[in-house]
């Protein structure tokens, strides 16, 4: 870690206040000499800072939020150990550098009483720096779990969006026109299905997650729109072999990304599979990019967005310029 010119002096500003206090308490509690100044002082900057590390140290090993306990238990017990063992090097340290007894003595000569005032000492620093601990890492959760809401709400409103804009609305209305005049039981259909789509997207927009099944039946209307728009040369297969949740409109959004980047022309068919397994969602399809790209990439940011919000697994995308693959994992629902 680099040590700048700004953490120097904060760090120096913190050791000159410990060294304050630790004067301030040996003039309240002893004799004021030099030799008990520079003891109290000594244990005062040395058990501040080094549990202070310690503190730090842990809070990156041990969550607050997910292992409280865990968390105060391992940190009290590091920091008495390290108290204890400070302390007592500290005492017999000066008492060595100021008398002439032998060191092992002036060990076996360390007052029980002296490790009370060092736990003490402990405890009033251990309540600060754990409370500050607790304290930043339990807002940095609230503001970790709002954020990755927001995401969500930001994912769902942006499919909503992609179902109710003008382009769905505009292409959807043209290949309803032409088969009013084609085929009046098609455009029967293709009116009930594109009902079935606006329905399922009014309906569980604001949900977390929607069984598996569902997503799929909405997705099979989905899909009946954009085969009567395309013909031959769009296909969508499904490959059923489990069960679980997903986020809604999750399936939909990597079919229209599919749809959006891709040709689809006689001459290029895009073929898009979902594969079901136990445990994962796969959405893949032939690559054949469009020549002007429109892609700002939200889609799927928001996406995975959703995903660390409602498990942790983790959303896994490849594409190898033939194939463009993503992998959901199918979730379970909460209780």
């Amino acid at each position: 870690m680099r040590i700048t010119r700004k953490t120097l002096i904060r760090e120096l500003k913190e050791i000159f206040i410990i060294a304050l206090v630790g004067a301030l308490f040996n003039f309240l509690t002893s004799s004021f000499t030099v030799l008990n100044v520079a003891v109290s002082v000594t244990i005062w900057v040395s058990l501040s800072k080094g549990n202070g590390y310690i503190v730090d140290y842990l809070n990156t090993k041990i969550s607050w939020v997910e292992k409280p306990i865990t968390r105060i238990t391992v940190g009290m017990v590091c920091m008495m150990a390290y108290t204890i063992f400070t302390f007592g090097a500290v005492i017999v340290l000066f008492k060595w550098w100021n008398s002439n007894s032998e060191l092992l003595d002036l060990i076996r000569n360390i007052r029980f009483q002296d490790f009370i005032i060092a736990i003490l000492i402990t405890l009033i620093i251990s309540m600060f720096f754990h409370g500050r601990a607790f304290y930043i890492n339990w807002k940095e959760a609230l503001f970790k779990v709002e954020k990755l809401k927001n995401e969500s709400l930001k994912s769902q409103y942006e499919s909503l969006r992609n179902q109710v804009n003008p382009h769905f609305l505009f292409n959807s209305l043209n290949v309803l026109s032409e088969l009013v005049y084609e085929d009046q039981g098609k455009a029967v259909e293709f009116i009930r299905k594109m009902s079935d789509v606006y329905r399922y997207v009014l309906e569980h927009k604001d949900q977390e997650m929607v069984p598996l099944d569902v997503e799929l039946a909405f997705l099979t209307s989905y899909g009946f729109l954009q085969k009567i728009r395309f013909g031959d040369n769009f296909d969508l297969s499904i490959e059923k072999n489990g069960e679980g949740m997903v986020p809604p409109l999750a399936l939909q959004m990597l079919v229209e990304n599919a749809i959006k980047h891709n040709v689809v022309s006689s001459a290029k068919p895009l073929r898009v599979e979902i594969i079901i397994s136990d445990d994962t969602v796969m959405v893949r399809n032939n690559v054949q990019e469009k020549l002007t790209k429109d892609s700002t990439g939200i889609g799927l940011s928001n996406l995975k967005a959703r995903y660390q919000y409602l498990s942790d697994q983790e959303v896994v995308i490849s594409n190898d310029q033939k194939t463009f693959e993503v992998t959901l994992p199918l979730l379970k629902m909460k209780r």
